[in-house]
């Protein structure tokens, strides 16, 4: 156990000024901690599922991205897997966007995000430890309607970049 909780003390660490974590005084009120601790995969509701539902209009606002470490796919060295940070500003929009390319998953670290997908009717609320998957068929887009920053960690296959 307290491996794991050097490794997430670790992680969160390492994330900058985006969190906070002192290794020594950890309290239950942390809440990003506790997310990450909580993970888990949010997806839409089986009652609310549906093909292809209105998409999500505006631009990219409010978004800045870093892209943390790319590893090389040993089973194609075309690609590679991206860990990239996001922080989306109050009212920052990431836009209407296909994974019919590039798959992968992302975690709210922090924050709160609202996803609009075209297999969903409604829109999924994502708040820290929620993962979103991002399969070939996803389609979707993303706003901070909260009054704070959100930080997500995505990660994709992606064609690898020249080194």
């Amino acid at each position: 156990m307290t491996r794991i909780f050097l490794a997430l003390a670790v992680s969160a660490w390492a994330l900058g000024a985006c969190v906070s974590v002192d290794v020594h005084d950890v309290t239950a009120g942390d809440v990003t901690l506790a997310g990450i601790q909580n993970a888990q995969r949010r997806d839409c509701p089986a009652a609310r599922a549906q093909a292809n539902p209105q998409r999500m209009e505006g631009a990219s606002t409010g978004v800045e991205g870093v892209d943390l470490a790319f590893t090389p796919l040993a089973s194609d060295p075309t690609r590679a897997l991206r860990l990239r940070r996001l922080v989306i500003q109050p009212g920052g929009v990431i836009p209407w966007h296909a994974h019919d390319v590039n798959q992968g998953m992302a975690i709210l670290v922090s924050g709160e995000m609202t996803e609009y997908r075209n297999d969903c009717l409604d829109p999924i609320i994502h708040r820290a430890g929620d993962i979103a998957r991002e399969d070939a068929a996803t389609q979707h887009g993303w706003r901070n309607l909260s009054g704070r920053a959100a930080v997500v960690l995505v990660s994709h296959v992606v064609a690898r970049p020249a080194e």
